[in-house]
């Protein structure tokens, strides 16, 4: 099949799933699940879908992604038709201003106005650089010396803690207020979890503990981006381990007769060194 046949197929069946939406969200005839949604309502499911087709792709899974890259859709086209039934967008707004941003931040692409030699500068420095500057232009910050430097990152109350971290480390460091290097950085983990390891130890107020915490979080989310380690999905890698792991002393504990639930900490911690070591002999290097 040629590219533009791939082209028109998708196009009838966006347009097919736009008008499926549409139905569900009629106001006689649709769903009354989905007529009482809200922007508000969906944060949830945007956010469980985004990480769940996250989920299947390392290691990926084609047709688990293809249908969890569905969901995400959904939720794409879903709130978009929420917009429309408000009358404030749609689905067309929605893809065309996305076509005009791509274009926009690749001008070693699609070329640039007033600039005939953009498509030739496709080092990845200039790349990034003419990014940034776009990227800038787009949300109002490149013209504003009087805005401060981090008035542009707004954390809000979904975003992932470890990429606002690193998101705010790569401001700082544009204006030279970073690290030197990742053993710096380093450095300044073990003593933020020093002070943790203090306020614990002597503190009565949980106020204090809560926020030399936050330090700890924070200067780990600065290590990951110094070592470009993404900390989200090393996190989520962290929590797959345990639950891996633990489910391979299961099955020794089966193995040796022993009940998990009556075995007390000692004897799981000795399982749990048998996994360990059986999983380090078994894993091939490099796997999480």
């Amino acid at each position: 099949m040629q590219e533009s046949d791939v082209w028109q197929d998708s196009k009838t069946a966006f347009g097919k799933l736009c008008g499926t939406i549409a139905a569900l969200r009629h106001p006689v005839t649709g769903c009354p699940w989905d007529l009482e949604q809200t922007h508000s309502t969906l944060r949830k499911y945007m956010i469980e879908e985004a990480y769940e087709a996250a989920e299947v792709m390392d290691p990926e899974n084609p047709s688990k992604l293809r249908d969890e890259l569905g969901d995400v859709l959904l939720q794409v086209v879903l709130n978009s038709q929420l917009a429309k039934d408000a009358g404030t967008f749609t689905i067309k707004d929605v893809i065309e201003g996305l076509n005009a941003k791509m274009r926009r931040r690749h001008p070693h692409v699609f070329g640039e106005d007033g600039n005939p030699d953009a498509t030739k500068n496709r080092e990845k420095a200039q790349i990034r650089a003419k990014w940034e500057d776009v990227k800038a232009k787009e949300n109002g910050t490149a013209k504003q010396p009087s805005a401060g430097v981090f008035s542009h990152l707004k954390p809000g109350s979904v975003t992932p803690a470890g990429l606002m971290a690193v998101a705010i480390g790569k401001v700082a460091k544009k204006i030279s207020f970073d690290w030197g290097s990742s053993l710096e950085v380093f450095a300044q983990v073990e003593s933020e979890v020093n002070e943790l390891k203090h306020e614990v130890k002597t503190s009565k107020s949980k106020t204090k503990i809560y926020e030399e915490m936050g330090d700890v979080f924070f200067s780990l989310g600065q290590l990951c981006r110094h070592l470009d380690i993404d900390p989200e999905v090393c996190a989520m890698d962290g929590n797959k381990k345990f639950l891996r792991r633990f489910e391979l002393l299961e099955d020794i504990a089966k193995s040796e007769g022993v009940d998990i639930h009556a075995a007390g900490t000692a004897r799981l911690e000795d399982l749990w060194l048998k996994a360990k070591a059986r999983e380090q002999h078994a894993t091939p290097k490099g796997t999480p």
